[in-house]
């Protein structure tokens, strides 16, 4: 329950700005991790626990989309600035936009960290920061900060992809994690760093080539050979780490779909031998 919370926690705050985490953890909120840590010294109980699980689950259903919001409205703003003929007044107006939709975000973030507040009692609140006051407020805008915002963009572009975390992301993950929860931040923020550059998140702004599956050899086509070959792509994408490469397979995927629907056997192998090729890279 206690990696439950700090992760459902983490996911509802990791995009705030520094500044902003700083004000609201001087006004009083618990900083997630702060929260974690002391959850057995505050005896939470199963119906606070149970609350405070429900209200972050709904406030992480609502943050995909507009934390999507966000990043369509970021990549107006770019085309805009990029374009030499537009105006100040239709870039105004795009920032304008692109304000509302961070504002949405930072409601959604505030209101799930005053939610948990709320569930606590005064006295649970009042003891947990005398637990730990100078880590809750010295870290809470500094380098804790930075690594739970780090973490926050990385989430934001998986879910972009609308598609779950590989097994050697998860595992990755949980490795920062563990260091969070021990306070280890400078760690944590160089495993994010080494994180971020394997997963090439910042290559998501480049458009998608279409791929011509049809250009590909397509190999062995009997079922047996084909389910093996498939079987044989399913777990080498589980040690998937690049956001990019994932972006690309998403197209494979699909096309994979069609062509099983048709029983083209032919045009599933050709699909699978770009996948191998991909993975093999």
């Amino acid at each position: 329950m206690k990696k439950l919370l700090l992760c459902s926690l983490l996911l509802c705050t990791a995009s705030l700005p520094a500044a902003q985490v700083e004000e609201w953890l001087r006004s009083g909120l618990l900083h997630p991790d702060m929260l974690a840590s002391v959850r057995d010294e505050l005896a939470l109980t199963s119906e606070q626990q149970e609350k405070i699980n429900k209200q972050l689950s709904a406030a992480r259903a609502q943050a995909g989309p507009l934390e999507q919001a966000v990043k369509e409205q970021q990549k107006a703003l770019g085309h805009l600035l990029q374009d030499k003929s537009s105006t100040v007044e239709a870039a105004s107006a795009q920032l304008a936009k692109l304000l509302e939709a961070e504002a949405a975000v930072k409601q959604l973030q505030l209101r799930a960290l005053m939610g948990v507040r709320d569930v606590l009692t005064p006295e649970q609140m009042a003891k947990a920061r005398r637990l730990n006051p100078p880590k809750l407020v010295a870290q809470g805008g500094g380098l804790e900060s930075k690594v739970l915002e780090k973490a926050g963009r990385l989430k934001a572009a998986l879910e972009t992809l609308g598609v779950p975390p590989t097994e050697a992301m998860k595992h990755r993950g949980e490795e920062i994690e563990k260091l969070i929860r021990s306070g280890q931040f400078s760690d944590a923020d160089a495993k994010l760093d080494e994180l971020v550059k394997d997963s090439h998140y910042k290559e998501l702004e480049a458009e998608v080539e279409t791929v011509d599956f049809s250009k590909f050899e397509p190999g062995s086509t009997d079922v047996q050979s084909l389910q093996e070959r498939f079987e044989a792509v399913k777990a080498a994408g589980q040690e998937i780490i690049s956001l990019a490469l994932l972006r690309e397979l998403l197209q494979a995927k699909t096309a994979f779909e069609e062509a099983k629907e048709a029983q083209d056997a032919e045009k599933v192998g050709r699909i699978l031998t770009y996948v191998e090729g991909k993975l093999k890279k």
